[in-house]
C-alpha cells in the first residue's frame, strides 16, 4: 500500500516545490538498500575501516623478498699495517644482495660483489706480506655468499613470528566484524527515521482530516443557527475547535518536512526528493524466534578475536623478550686476479671457497621496559576477558527486552486498532443523535476529538512495531547480511 500526501497538501507544506522533484517511493527494503549504497555516513564508516587493512600488510612486510644493489667509487691513501709507503687506491666497488625472512624463524641472504682496485704510489711490502702481492697495481675481487640463520631460541622456530601474525589476522577479522555491526546500526537508524518520517506524514493526514470534519460540523452548525436551531456557545466552539486544528496543520507539516528533510540529507538524495511509503496492508504478527546465543552475534565474536589478538601479541613479547640463541651457516667463494675475466673465472669454479658455522647469544638485561611491556599485555588480555564476559550477561537481558518490547507494542498497536474502530461507530452515532437533538454539542467534540487523538496513536503505534521488530532483528545481527 502505498501512502502519500495529497498535491494539495504538499501545496500547503511548501509552495516551493519543484516541478522536476525526484520521486522515490520506499519501502522498508528499500530504504535498507539506499542507506548501503548512497549514505555518506555508511561511506565514511568504510573508509574509516579500509584503513585498518594496513596493520596486517605492516606485519607482512616484513617477510617479503628485499633486494638491494650499491655501487660506488672511492679514493684511499690510508696506510695498513700489510702495505706500507706513499700509496692511491682507486676502487669501483657493486654489491647486490637479495634476502629474505620466513615464518620460520629463518633468515636468507644471497650477495655477490665486485671490488675493482687500482693503486699508484711507492710503497713496500710489510714483514710476511709477498713483494708480488704489493707491487700489484691493479687487481679485481669478486665474491659470493649464502647465509642461513636460524632461531632456535627466542623465536624458537619462528613461534614469535607466527604469534605476531596471528595477532594482526585476528585484530583485523574483528574490525570487519565490527564495520559489519556499525553498517546494521546506520541501517537501523536509516529504518527509524523512514518510520518517523511517516508517522509525522500520517499525523498531518489526520490533522487534515480532522479539521475538514470541524469544517463540515462548523457549516452545519451555521445552517441550524440560521435556524434558531443552535444552543448558546455552540457556534463559537466548533469555531474554537476548528481554528485549533487550524494550528495542528501548521505544527504538523513543520514537524513532517524537518523529519522529511532529515531523512533525505541521510539517503544522500536531492532536496526537494518527494518520498512516498510502501506500508505492508497487514501487520505482520510477532515472529516467533528461538533464543540466540551469545556467540552467535557478530560483536561477542569480535570480542572473541580481539581476545586472541592479545594473547598472540603477549606470545609475541613474551618470545621476543626471551634470550636469543641462532644457529649461523655461510658459504661463499671468492676469486682475485689482475684480469677480471680470470677473478671471475675462480669464482665460478669454486676454487676459493669459504665456509662457517656457529651459534649466536644474545639477551638485553636490565630492562624495566620489557617488564612492564609484558605486565601491559597481560592487562589488557584481562581487561579484554572481563569485557566480553559483560558482554555475554548484557547480550541476554537484552535479548529478553528486545522481544518483551515487540511483544508489547504489538499488543499496544491491536488495543488502538480496537479503540480505532469504536471511536469511529461513537462519532457515527454522536453525530446523528446531534443531528437529531438528543446530545449536547460537547459530547461530539469530545468524540471528534477523542477519535483524532486515536488516529495519531495508531499511527505512532504502527512505526513503534516496526521499529521494535527491526531492533530486535538487529540485535540478532538479522537486519542485513555481513558485508564482505
Amino acid at each position: 500500500m502505498v501512502k502519500k500526501i495529497s498535491r494539495l497538501a504538499l501545496t500547503l507544506l511548501v509552495a516551493s516545490t519543484s516541478a522536476h522533484a525526484e520521486k522515490v517511493t520506499l519501502s522498508q527494503a528499500k530504504m535498507a538498500e539506499l542507506v548501503i549504497q548512497k549514505s555518506l555516513s555508511l561511506k565514511e564508516t568504510d573508509l574509516r575501516y579500509e584503513q585498518y587493512r594496513y596493520a596486517p600488510f605492516l606485519v607482512y612486510g616484513n617477510y617479503e623478498w628485499k633486494w638491494s644493489i650499491e655501487s660506488g667509487y672511492q679514493v684511499d691513501k690510508s696506510e695498513s699495517l700489510s702495505l706500507i709507503g706513499d700509496y692511491r687506491f682507486e676502487r669501483y666497488k657493486t654489491v647486490a644482495s637479495i634476502s629474505k625472512s620466513l615464518i620460520t624463524g629463518t633468515s636468507l641472504v644471497f650477495d655477490v660483489a665486485r671490488t675493482s682496485q687500482k693503486r699508484d704510489g711507492d710503497s713496500f711490502a710489510a714483514v710476511g706480506t709477498t713483494q708480488t702481492a704489493a707491487s700489484m697495481s691493479q687487481i679485481t675481487f669478486d665474491s659470493w655468499g649464502v647465509s642461513i640463520e636460524q632461531a632456535l631460541w627466542g623465536n624458537s622456530f619462528g613461534m614469535a613470528d607466527r604469534a605476531r601474525i596471528r595477532a594482526a589476522e585476528s585484530l583485523y577479522k574483528s574490525q570487519n566484524l565490527l564495520r559489519s555491526d556499525e553498517i546494521q546500526n546506520l541501517v537501523l537508524q536509516g529504518l527509524r527515521l523512514y518510520w518517523d518520517v511517516y508517522v509525522a506524514q500520517e499525523n498531518f493526514n489526520e490533522s487534515l482530516s480532522a479539521r475538514d470534519r470541524y469544517q463540515k460540523l462548523v457549516g452545519s452548525i451555521q445552517r441550524k443557527s440560521s435556524l434558531g436551531y443552535t444552543l448558546p456557545g455552540e457556534l463559537n466552539q466548533v469555531n474554537a475547535e476548528f481554528e485549533a486544528r487550524q494550528a495542528n496543520i501548521k505544527t504538523g507539516s513543520q514537524d513532517y518536512l524537518k523529519r522529511l528533510e532529515s531523512l533525505v540529507t541521510f539517503l544522500n538524495l536531492p532536496a526537494n526528493t518527494e518520498i512516498q511509503f510502501d506500508i505492508p496492508k497487514n501487520i505482520p504478527a510477532i515472529p516467533k524466534l528461538a533464543p540466540k546465543g551469545a556467540k552467535e552475534v557478530r560483536s561477542i565474536q569480535s570480542q572473541d578475536l580481539r581476545i586472541a589478538s592479545v594473547e598472540d601479541d603477549l606470545k609475541y613479547v613474551d618470545s621476543n623478550n626471551s634470550p636469543k640463541l641462532n644457529l649461523i651457516a655461510k658459504l661463499g667463494a671468492t676469486g682475485v686476479d689482475e684480469s677480471s675475466s680470470e677473478s671471475m673465472s675462480e669464482l665460478t669454479r669454486g676454487s676459493h671457497p669459504n665456509a662457517y658455522v656457529g651459534l649466536r647469544l644474545s639477551h638485553a638485561f636490565g630492562s624495566d621496559v620489557r617488564k612492564e611491556e609484558i605486565l601491559n599485555k597481560k592487562a589488557t588480555l584481562e581487561l579484554e576477558r572481563v569485557k566480553q564476559q559483560r558482554s555475554i550477561l548484557e547480550f541476554d537481558d537484552r535479548q529478553r527486552q528486545a522481544q518483551r518490547k515487540v511483544e508489547v507494542a504489538y499488543q499496544v498497536l491491536d488495543s488502538i486498532a480496537k479503540q480505532k474502530v469504536f471511536r469511529e461507530k461513537a462519532l457515527n452515532e454522536l453525530n446523528r443523535s446531534y443531528t437529531q437533538g438528543r446530545t449536547d454539542i460537547r459530547n461530539l467534540i469530545d468524540a471528534m476529538n477523542a477519535l483524532n487523538t486515536t488516529e495519531v496513536a495508531h499511527s505512532r503505534a504502527v512505526g513503534d512495531y516496526f521499529i521494535a521488530l527491526n531492533e530486535w532483528a538487529a540485535l540478532r545481527d538479522e537486519l542485513i547480511k555481513d558485508k564482505e
